[in-house]
């Protein structure tokens, strides 16, 4: 694999539809994780908030619209990744593991960020103390 060169950070920021998409994931996935948590703490501020009081939505329709624009996030970053590009594959990777850590750490719903215990800790464990032998 080549490294990141002045080519494909211009070719990003020309094209920048990964990006967008992996910034959708990263807020969208978030949002739906931690949102009663931060109900729960008063916070109105909310992306699901927010979206209920735009559209006049219930919290259901607004969680169906958030899953959906998840959705559509991860066809537009696979659909970049799997396209032939000259950008370098090692900084698609990059792209594309941020995603995947973000996918893992709000898995169903789930705050792995704040209760890390609960949601990561059994990937570590898989990983690398029950890790299989090659």
């Amino acid at each position: 694999m080549k490294c990141a060169n002045k080519e494909d950070f211009e070719w990003l920021t020309k094209n920048p539809k990964i990006l967008e998409a992996n910034v959708t994931l990263c807020r969208v996935i978030d949002d739906m994780a931690t949102y009663e948590v931060e109900k729960g703490r008063g916070q109105i501020a909310t992306g699901i908030e927010c979206y209920m009081r735009d559209y006049g939505v219930s919290t259901e329709e607004a969680m169906e619209k958030f899953q959906e624009m998840t959705e559509i996030a991860w066809k537009d970053v696979n659909e970049v990744i799997l396209r032939p590009t000259h950008v370098s594959t090692k900084i698609l990777t990059h792209i594309l593991n941020l995603a995947r850590i973000i996918d893992v750490t709000y898995k169903h719903n789930q705050d792995g960020y704040t209760h890390p215990e609960k949601v990561l800790k059994p990937h570590i464990i898989a990983l690398l103390v029950d890790s299989v032998e090659i």
